[in-house]
């Protein structure tokens, strides 16, 4: 048991430190005004402009996933109704729904 939580801790430590060098490396170009490598891009994913992170966020409560998030533990993921609400979500955001969110946030 204590080894297992060792492992634990030593594995998010190195992941932290992972994540912490990767930010320093796009703080370090953005000061410097140096292009950003393509491999720090690819490894954060694309940048998001505001309106789209609202539009996503948007286009996950119109699906009803919001509602599997109010407890603790974090939404049952097996559960029918939540492979059906994650299925609209992703029939959403892929769809045509996605950029006419985009653009009425965009608006705002």
């Amino acid at each position: 048991m204590r080894s297992s939580k060792i492992l634990l801790v030593t594995a998010f430590l190195l992941s932290a430190a992972a994540t912490a060098a990767g930010a320093q490396q796009v703080r370090q170009s953005v000061h410097a005004g140096q292009e950003i490598e393509p491999s720090v891009t690819t490894a954060y994913g694309e940048p998001k402009t505001s309106a789209e992170v609202h539009a996503d966020l948007a286009l996950w409560k119109r699906a009803g996933l919001d509602k599997f998030w109010r407890h603790r533990g974090g939404p049952d993921t097996f559960r029918p109704e939540y492979k059906a609400a994650y299925a609209e979500y992703v029939r959403l955001r892929w769809g045509s729904e996605y950029q006419q969110e985009v653009q009425r946030q965009s608006a705002k």
